[in-house]
């Protein structure tokens, strides 16, 4: 990983899945199996979906509009909440000490969410955290992908971040799994730092 010159950062901007929350698209797809809808391996990935999982990431359906159209997919119906259940099997675990990364790093400089999520995965994931009731208010600001209406990689979603916060761009360290979503913010200035398995937040916060 090359490493970063945090005296040149100004700002944070965070991924969520897979950078703070860590995901299991394949623990989603199984749930879903199990109430009879297969076949949702091109449609549930890691962080850029298809279908209807995309429009509901980028707010185009409604939660309700949402699991109506699972329930519509589905060869016998469930209740809503074992819908609702399904989907969030995606959110596996949220470790305390990232959790800490954040508070240690908003104490002396702005940090920013930036997710390709929906309304359910945000209120489950807020209260994931042991030592958290809400981890929300860590943040500057977060930016959602079903409110704004527009998903990462697109370059209109860092844009409406810069168009609706005070970052600089060349002084903002942007943190996301997918190169894709990295490639695109720096296009527009951001420095990027890639989050895998051998280069966690952790790992990265700790060579900084």
């Amino acid at each position: 990983m090359d490493m970063v010159d945090l005296s040149t950062v100004d700002a944070y901007l965070f991924d969520l899945g897979g950078v703070i929350v860590d995901i299991s698209p394949d623990a989603a797809i199984d749930a879903f199996n199990k109430l009879g809808l297969k076949n949702l391996h091109g449609q549930i990935t890691l962080g850029h979906h298809e279908g209807l999982f995309k429009k509901y990431e980028q707010g185009a359906v409604s939660t309700n509009e949402f699991i109506q159209q699972i329930q519509n997919m589905l060869p016998n119906q469930v209740s809503d909440q074992e819908i609702i259940d399904a989907w969030n099997q995606m959110l596996v675990y949220m470790p305390n000490e990232r959790v800490e990364i954040l508070e240690r790093l908003r104490a002396k400089s702005p940090v920013f969410l930036l997710s390709n999520t929906n309304d359910l995965h945000r209120n489950k994931y807020v209260s994931m955290a042991d030592a958290y009731d809400n981890v929300e208010p860590i943040f500057t600001k977060a930016f959602y992908s079903y409110e704004i209406e527009i998903s990462k990689p697109d370059l209109e979603s860092f844009q409406y971040v810069i168009d609706n916060s005070d970052l600089i761009p060349e002084r903002t360290l942007f943190l996301d799994d997918s190169q894709l979503n990295l490639d695109a913010a720096k296009t527009l200035g951001f420095q990027i730092v890639l989050v895998s398995e051998s280069s966690s937040m952790v790992n990265i916060f700790s060579k900084m």
